[in-house]
């Protein structure tokens, strides 16, 4: 799918916005976020499809995103999303011309390291057939675990499955040519910005579109677009909030946790060497987050095992729960 809404863009209709948008507290996106410095994440928060072009065939509406980022190792990492709103599964064209809300996840949280954040999203109509939604469902689910984190994170099975996915989309979008984009987008942020941006199928009216109150895309007199919209949220945050969930930087601490367990302080000493390798180096940590996550455990680590203490003799009191790190002031 790395082509795919290119390649829909390329022989599709020209007349069409992308750029930010004012959002509902009257900000625009800036300034761009310094390498090192944020966690990126990208949203879809609310679409318009039109029904106009539409046949009185029922569809499921599929948005499809790939976007890339640069990794730790100066290579791209690719974050693959499938989803298909409640509200777009076997639709008709009768109840199409609507705004449809509700935020869905397409990239991140991932450390940003410098250089461009590129995205391809669109939004299609597919065809109802016999399995289009529970095939929708599965390319997601896949989808979801393959892109959840960074390799070596998500580990050589889940990057594994990024192939299929991609195949899988290209058979349901090209079979027998009936998949319709309705709208989309392929743009590189060469230095990205926090802030909200849409790509509209109409040109963009004086004075520029904002985000109204209900997350809708709005004109400058404050009526609702009536064209086909994606409205995007681009953010970029210092914490991570899901820390505690990266795979290998957990499964190395449950490792100290189980030395220390045991009273085993040599074993929990080679154990926290392998975490430091882990979490300094981890693709989907700031590295100062990592260094500084590895002080606390090595903390931890210090207060189980007291210099009076003896390995072997008496268990230790044990670390604590992986998530139950501080790892952020005031958090």
């Amino acid at each position: 799918m790395v082509n795919r809404v290119s390649d829909f863009l390329n022989r599709g209709p020209k007349d069409t916005y992308f750029g930010p948008v004012r959002s509902g507290d009257g900000t625009v996106p800036g300034p761009p976020a310094e390498p090192e410095s944020a966690y990126l994440s990208l949203y879809l928060e609310s679409m318009r499809i039109s029904a106009a072009r539409r046949r009185a065939q029922t569809f499921y509406g599929a948005v499809t995103s790939t976007c890339t980022v640069v990794s730790r190792r100066g290579g791209k990492a690719e974050l693959v999303t499938v989803s298909t709103p409640e509200s777009l599964r076997g639709a008709d064209a009768a109840h199409l011309d609507r705004v449809i809300t509700g935020t869905i996840p397409l990239a991140g949280p991932v450390p940003y390291r410098g250089g461009d954040l590129a995205a391809e999203i669109g939004l299609f109509a597919v065809p109802a057939a016999y399995l289009t939604g529970p095939y929708l469902d599965l390319l997601g689910n896949i989808a979801t675990v393959a892109s959840a984190f960074l390799t070596p994170a998500a580990g050589l099975a889940s990057t594994a499955l990024m192939a299929p996915v991609r195949q899988g989309l290209d058979l349901l979008l090209g079979a027998a040519g009936e998949a319709a984009l309705e709208i989309g987008v392929a743009h590189t942020w060469p230095a990205p910005a926090a802030g909200h941006y849409a790509v509209v199928r109409a040109a963009a009216p004086e004075g520029g579109y904002r985000v109204g109150p209900q997350n809708g895309l709005m004109d400058p007199d404050g009526s609702e677009v009536r064209a086909p919209y994606l409205l995007l949220r681009l953010e970029a945050k210092r914490e991570r909030h899901n820390w505690a969930e990266i795979p290998d930087v957990r499964a190395a601490y449950q490792v100290i946790a189980e030395a220390a367990r045991n009273g085993d302080l040599p074993g929990a000493r080679e154990a926290l060497a392998a975490f430091r390798r882990a979490a300094v180096f981890s693709p989907d940590l700031l590295a100062a987050d990592g260094s500084r996550l590895y002080d606390k455990v090595a903390e931890q680590v210090r207060l189980a095992f007291p210099e009076t203490g003896t390995s072997g003799v008496l268990p230790s009191p044990g670390l604590p729960a992986f998530g139950s790190i501080q790892l952020y002031e005031g958090s």
